[in-house]
């Protein structure tokens, strides 16, 4: 799909300019601690995002890099997020110990990942994504034995086979991510950060599903992120993430009066965050993060556009039931190439979209 193939190229430009501002702010003050965690945080994401696997490598030696960086400036560095760099840096060496195929290297970033996630968690003990962070260790070695036996079954497919199994897999961990998030609440019904982290999983869940599904999850997620306002009125993070609910329910709707009244209400939303946020800089992030959160959207519907279309063709055509039983993963795949990549390549790392993960 050339729109999509454009757009995540789009998308990786905009976080490679992000990177040669936060290089830009050390090299104006060396001891910037928080541009440090802030590049060496976009630095893991673009090698997340990146096909290559020697790209892959390259940006996540550079951002280890940094974040080291930033720790020995000052061991409590955060991004301007308010992401712990020791967390950071751990997600970053948890993500080397899956692209390694040597298993005594494999090891050995295990263990230094478990270092920084322990550190981690000895300053925020309360942090719910560190707490999920250790519970998923426990199981990092079948973990990445999975990640690689799929990788081998890849092997000798087609690029739009891939995409689709790709696909189900990614689904199928954001599946575990999401009952994970559900069981937090249930236990701690009164933690208002459990609510947000399972608003933000629900919504990567439903980027890779079909219409009707991603709706019950995007509602889902919205009632979630209310019942933590209401807990948690002062959390700045929330509204954002309202605002951005809001307009993917405006994507997903096919009533087309409901779509642009939902549109309406995430542009107020919008505009309010971005009215209450003094920082200029911030403010112009934030305008970045809703502009590369459009372009997924836009894609997302494009793609549902199309289920649509492939489905009212066969229903038409009269196809037989083993023409007509194809899955919506499996129909028109090739239209979703460019959308699999843009709305991020889930990693065990456990990283929310990385346009989501705002506590400022």
């Amino acid at each position: 799909m050339q729109a999509s193939e454009a757009q995540m190229t789009e998308m990786i430009v905009a976080m490679q300019s992000q990177c040669q501002y936060f290089r830009a702010a050390t090299e104006s003050n060396p001891k910037d601690d928080v541009s440090y965690a802030n590049w060496g945080s976009m630095l893991m994401h673009l090698s997340m995002v990146s096909e290559d696997q020697t790209t892959k490598k390259k940006y996540l030696k550079e951002a280890i890099e940094r974040l080291e960086r930033a720790i020995s400036l000052n061991p409590n560095s955060k991004t301007h997020e308010g992401e712990l760099a020791y967390f950071n840096l751990g997600n970053a060496m948890y993500f080397n110990f899956f692209l390694e195929k040597d298993d005594a290297t494999a090891e050995s970033h295990l263990t230094k990942a478990k270092e920084k996630f322990a550190v981690a968690m000895a300053k925020e003990p309360g942090n719910p994504m560190h707490t999920q962070m250790i519970e998923q260790l426990q199981t990092a070695h079948e973990q990445r034995r999975a990640a690689h036996e799929q990788l081998a079954r890849l092997e000798g497919k087609t690029d739009e086979e891939k995409k689709v199994e790709i696909l189900n897999l990614q689904r199928q961990m954001l599946e575990s991510v999401v009952d994970s998030h559900r069981k937090a609440v249930e236990s701690n019904p009164t933690n208002a950060a459990n609510k947000i982290e399972l608003s933000k999983a629900c919504f990567e869940l439903a980027m890779l599903c079909g219409r009707n599904d991603a709706k019950k999850l995007f509602g889902e997620a919205i009632s979630s992120v209310e019942a933590a306002l209401q807990q948690s009125p002062l959390d700045t993070s929330a509204p954002w993430l309202h605002a951005i609910l809001t307009q993917a329910q405006s994507y997903a709707e096919t009533d087309k009066t409901k779509s642009r009244e939902l549109m309406a209400k995430a542009k107020s939303e919008f505009d309010s965050v971005l009215r209450k946020e003094i920082d200029v800089t911030k403010r112009e992030q934030l305008n970045k993060e809703k502009d590369i959160f459009n372009t997924s959207m836009q894609n997302w519907k494009e793609w549902q556009d199309a289920e649509a279309k492939a489905d009212a063709m066969e229903k038409a055509n009269k196809k037989s039931p083993a023409a007509a039983g194809k899955g919506a993963l499996e129909s028109g795949n090739e239209e979703i190439g460019g959308f699999v990549v843009l709305v991020g390549v889930v990693a065990a790392v456990g990283v929310a979209a990385w346009f989501l993960t705002r506590k400022r």
